[in-house]
């Protein structure tokens, strides 16, 4: 069950970070929009993980919220994060069935 989780959490960790390397590119061009709450004078690969698993794992906004075109990146990372996550969930209570 230990590997069953383990595998869960690095097929989702790639969908984060390919969504934060999008969200990075985006916020840096003007006419898609931006981060409020990233400050673009002290920007780190950080915020953008951070701001990706909010939106993936459907926590909610709070000190980040997207503005612009880039509302729609931030609303297409929500639907993937709900559809991996219920798969997660479906693949996780096969595999214990299994046991």
């Amino acid at each position: 069950m230990l590997v069953v989780m383990f595998g869960l959490l690095v097929a989702h960790i790639p969908d984060i970070w390919i969504s934060a390397f999008g969200f990075m590119i985006a916020h840096r061009s003007a006419e898609y929009g931006h981060i409020r709450g990233i400050d673009n004078g002290d920007i780190i690969i950080i915020d953008y993980i951070y701001y990706s698993s909010v939106v993936y794992t459907i926590v909610g906004f709070g000190d980040l919220v997207s503005v612009g075109a880039i509302r729609m990146l931030t609303a297409a990372e929500g639907l993937v994060g709900l559809a991996m996550i219920t798969w997660s969930v479906s693949f996780t209570f096969i595999a214990m069935q299994r046991f």
